[in-house]
């Protein structure tokens, strides 16, 4: 089961306070550069794909020295054609990020070390020319239920290329069954892929105490069966952390409550999403650009 290049000043729009409580500032080391891959350009394919012309160029996202794990960092193959289309027409890419305490940055020291940001700088980092809009909209204690009432209006606002639903921790702390969970999963997926909108999931976190909690690890095991089976990209953000967690005793990514993320945390998460989301663009362009 189951990016991280900071370029410059980016502008975020947070739906709630970020919490103070991080534990202490990690040092973090910049990933080395790597190789770029061309973006091809749209239109029938060539006898031999060397002729295509590429649009942009990619720098594969690497993992930092902190947050370099074993385990799969993301699982799928989807082509993520909505992302891949609004760069070809030359605009930002609209993206919402979706989700509770860790979209809202609970544990982080400020808002520039959360997630949704470091994820935009990570993204912009790593495709030449790319900007993205980044509209947070994180709501602490929420459930998919509830997020799924929400995104319908957050669709029909800002209109989005991609969502990345962090989802299902609240779900499993709240002793929500998974079928009933994976089952509302199944529903609002299918509402999103309908209006043409690309997703990619995150897990849960791991925390130590619950790993053998059988309500919280099946909500994690209904999250990749409904991503595998509706075809979405998913972020293994709980079984990279467990591998953290044996690599830094301690929970080093986990604030002071040792259950929230903190800076190296939420650093780790933007890069397994970046991956992810490059991933699914260039799987998009394999498929020789076709569009919803």
């Amino acid at each position: 089961m189951s990016a991280a290049m900071m370029v410059g000043a980016v502008s975020v729009m947070p739906s709630a306070a970020v919490a103070t409580d991080a534990s202490k500032p990690v040092e973090i080391h910049p990933a080395e550069a790597a190789p770029a891959v061309p973006l091809a350009a749209p239109g029938a394919a060539t006898a031999q794909a060397t002729k295509r012309r590429p649009l942009l160029r990619f720098l594969n996202p690497q993992a930092s020295v902190e947050c370099k794990v074993k385990s799969p960092a993301f699982e799928g193959r989807s082509a993520l054609r909505a992302v891949r289309r609004a760069i070809l027409q030359n605009r930002p890419v609209r993206v919402i990020a979706l989700g509770s305490s860790s979209t809202v940055g609970v544990g982080a020291s400020s808002p520039r070390a959360t997630y949704p940001v470091r994820l935009e700088n990570d993204l912009e980092g790593v495709i030449d020319g790319l900007k993205v809009e980044m509209y947070t909209r994180g709501q602490s204690g929420e459930v998919a239920e509830g997020a799924a009432e929400r995104i319908k209006m957050d669709v029909a606002e800002l209109k989005p290329d991609l969502v990345v639903w962090q989802v299902g921790t609240n779900d499993a702390v709240a002793r929500i069954d998974a079928e009933t969970f994976g089952e509302q999963l199944r529903e609002t997926l299918t509402w999103l892929a309908s209006h043409k909108i690309d997703v990619v999931l995150i897990d849960p976190q791991y925390v130590e105490r619950l790993s053998k909690d059988a309500r919280y690890t099946s909500i994690v095991n209904e999250i990749a069966t409904v991503a595998s089976e509706k075809r979405v990209l998913l972020v293994n953000r709980y079984d990279a952390m467990a591998d953290l967690a044996r690599q830094h005793p301690g929970s080093s990514y986990l604030a002071n409550d040792r259950f929230h993320l903190n800076d190296l945390g939420y650093q780790c998460m933007a890069e397994y999403a970046a991956k992810a989301i490059v991933a699914g663009i260039l799987q998009a362009d394999t498929e020789n650009g076709a569009m919803h």
